[in-house]
């Protein structure tokens, strides 16, 4: 049985959809996968079991990747269409069945998905990794722990809490025992002068891991105790961890995007329309960490 899956163009819409895939492998061991995906999430699906094909689709102005779409598909009869793009092209193709996804700004994308899927089953998302994504972790992370997780960068920097403020929560002697264990992609970093004070201050121990491939993050999120970031792709990849996820949110919307499972968001206490990460004080993300982390 062939399934082919149209899913998000986002790292973070990425991960959260996996449940949706993981779901049908559960279910049905005969599905074979084709995903068409982005460059910036395809290394989410290619560990993924019974995947038959990976489709990397550049966009393209006037939605000129739609036409790439379409060569790579038509000519395959499909049992089952699920298009999480909302794309008209579902329509046209050869196929039993389909599913278009629809979301809303009201409930959780898991609770969404769930209802998508017409199930009251318990779904969680996955990112599947192998033997050789373990060693490369391993071998990147060859210090003694306790380790934090700690993503500070993402798409919008209006998301990001500054780094000084970073500096001065993990000054503080509570987390004089962890080692920090930086993740993100260069490309969104910000404040470089106080990113390398942070790297290079003298009463905080920093790993950075920068550019990390994303399967090769997940065994080391599993080995940090928690996780403390922006609203991000790898806040999400986090939260599909045994790591203790606290995500700070301010302008996007956490109900619809928060880190699903037993995590924790801490928003703003600032009501304004404008409210960002920004506005969060050091007390206020400290107290809530450490009451939590026993």
């Amino acid at each position: 049985m062939k399934l082919l899956f149209i899913g998000p163009t986002r790292i973070g819409d990425s991960i959260l959809s996996t449940s949706i895939l993981n779901y049908y492998l559960e279910n049905n061991k005969e599905f074979k996968f084709t995903i068409i995906t982005s460059p910036f999430s395809k290394d989410l699906y290619e560990k993924f079991p019974n995947l038959e094909k990976i489709i990397v689709i550049n966009k393209k102005n006037y939605g000129f990747h739609w036409y790439r779409i379409w060569t790579s598909v038509v000519f395959t009869k499909w049992d089952l269409v699920i298009d999480m793009r909302s794309s008209a092209i579902s329509y046209f193709l050869n196929k039993k069945m389909k599913l278009i996804f629809r979301g809303n700004h009201t409930e959780h994308k898991i609770i969404q998905f769930q209802k998508f899927l017409k199930t009251q089953k318990h779904i969680n998302p996955k990112i599947w990794f192998d033997r050789k994504d373990q060693i490369i972790s391993e071998e990147k992370v060859n210090l003694p722990g306790p380790f934090i997780a700690l993503s500070p960068f993402s798409n919008w920097h209006k998301k990001d809490w500054p780094i000084k403020k970073y500096i001065e929560l993990f000054h503080h002697d509570f987390f004089k025992k962890y080692t920090l264990i930086i993740s993100g992609i260069t490309s969104e970093k910000t404040d470089d002068d106080d990113f390398n004070k942070l790297l290079n201050h003298p009463n905080i121990k920093v790993l950075n891991l920068l550019d990390t491939g994303l399967r090769q993050m997940i065994p080391i999120f599993e080995n940090c105790e928690f996780f403390i970031g922006s609203d991000s792709g790898l806040m999400h990849l986090a939260a599909t961890t045994k790591c203790k996820t606290f995500a700070l949110f301010g302008p996007t919307n956490e109900i619809v995007y928060g880190p699903w499972g037993n995590h924790r968001v801490i928003k703003s206490s600032n009501s304004s329309k404008d409210d960002d990460s920004l506005n969060l004080s050091v007390n206020q993300v400290f107290n809530v960490i450490k009451n939590e982390i026993v």
